[in-house]
């Protein structure tokens, strides 16, 4: 089994359902990993008591593929037709996507289109996952080798 150190944050966050939500993200790819609900005596009976292995309310890992990468986004802009629709744009930002690359498809923001020059654009952010080198890693993460 393999550990990796990651830039991580974590979030409580108490609804109006009685119920408390953690999420654990990696900072560096951008991205919550894991999301437990509690109910308010789960909640206290795992942070403060001795007890161990206490029962969630339900639990849900997501996006592990990115987990220990580092985010990476560019623009994309793509000329459109006249007559454009958010559903056409989604289409051609995946055609004109680089491989690899994975178009954000929101297209509902006020400077998803515009028209420049007499032609009309549509824009978008593309992003891609990778591995971080662990020399890149550290100063990312501001760390010191120590001896122990």
């Amino acid at each position: 089994m393999t550990s990796t150190k990651i830039n991580a944050q974590i979030t409580i966050s108490a609804s109006y359902n009685d119920s408390i939500v953690m999420t654990i993200t990696d900072k560096d790819a951008n991205t919550t990993f894991l999301r437990m609900v509690f109910t308010r005596e789960q909640f206290i009976n795992a942070t403060m008591n001795r007890l161990c292995q206490t029962e969630v309310g339900s639990a849900y890992v997501e996006n592990l593929d990115r987990v220990g990468k580092q985010q990476r986004h560019y623009p994309l802009v793509f000329e459109i037709p006249e007559s454009m629709n958010k559903e056409s744009a989604c289409k051609i930002a995946q055609e004109k996507c680089p491989e690899g690359w994975i178009p954000d498809l929101y297209f509902q923001s006020q400077n998803s289109f515009f028209d420049k020059f007499g032609k009309h654009y549509a824009q978008t952010i593309i992003r891609k996952w990778e591995l971080i080198e662990q020399k890149e890693k550290q100063t990312a993460l501001n760390l010191e080798e120590k001896d122990v």
